[in-house]
């Protein structure tokens, strides 16, 4: 099969056959052929002359096909420079015939707009060049007065040197060390209370003795008060009694 290799025997007798490392023979460097590379090099020339032929030919022949088409252009041309003129023309602010004054106020207001935006940037760019110029001029006399009280203020310590004052120790009087404390005072650890406390600085919500400290409360009776309460209430109802009875007599006799 062709796309399988031969047998070693059959190929080194093929290798036999052609004898290797054999001279070259006659006329092989002439049959062989001129690189690409090499060729356009030496033909360069008429490889030039062929495009500039080629290129001739395509445009004469998109010459005559766009005849039509440029003589339209011309026509275009035409038409759009008279419009110029006539743009010009009515570029003036004067109402055209048949135009309102509406229209002609917009008009007005898209010519001048321009105008007027260009006068406000050059007034803004005026007023920030003069406060720019302002703001130097002050940055630039202030520096000038520093330098003048530094210079004053050297004159007079090379005169007069400053003193130094000595702070004055805030801990000059206080104990440096620490507080002993003798270990034979009494510790009163059992002691007895003779009387009760008395206090000096009331509590919070306490009150004071004369303020009526631990006495009764509004609202809160007695047994006597009780008692008595109870013998008024009898007597009341008792008269109430006997007052009815007493009307209930006097309507029976009528």
């Amino acid at each position: 099969m062709p796309h399988k290799r031969a047998k070693l025997s059959v190929r080194q007798n093929e290798r036999k056959q052609r004898e290797d490392n054999m001279a070259p023979q006659k006329g092989s460097l002439s049959n062989e052929p001129i690189p690409k590379a090499v060729a356009r090099v030496l033909n360069a020339s008429t490889i030039r002359e062929q495009y500039k032929l080629k290129k001739r030919k395509f445009e004469d022949d998109s010459d005559q096909k766009q005849g039509g088409k440029r003589r339209k252009r011309d026509e275009d041309t035409s038409d759009s420079k008279s419009k110029r003129k006539e743009a010009r023309v009515t570029s003036k602010l004067i109402i055209k015939p048949g135009e309102s004054i509406q229209h002609f106020n917009r008009r007005v207001e898209d010519d001048m707009r321009p105008l007027v935006k260009a006068a406000v940037q050059s007034s803004n760019a005026t007023v920030r060049s003069a406060a720019k110029a302002d703001k130097e001029s002050k940055l630039a006399k202030n520096a000038h007065i520093a330098k003048d009280d530094e210079k004053r203020s050297m004159k007079t310590t090379s005169k007069h040197p400053p003193t130094l004052v000595a702070n004055p120790d805030k801990h000059a009087n206080k104990a440096k060390e620490f507080l002993t404390h003798s270990s034979c005072a009494p510790r009163r650890l059992n002691d007895i209370a003779q009387a009760p406390p008395e206090f000096k600085r009331l509590p919070r919500g306490a009150v004071a003795p004369d303020q009526g400290f631990g006495g009764k409360r509004d609202g809160v009776l007695s047994m006597a008060q009780k008692q008595l309460m109870e013998t008024e209430r009898e007597k009341a109802i008792a008269r109430y009694r006997e007052m009815k009875n007493q009307r209930n007599k006097t309507l029976a006799e009528v």
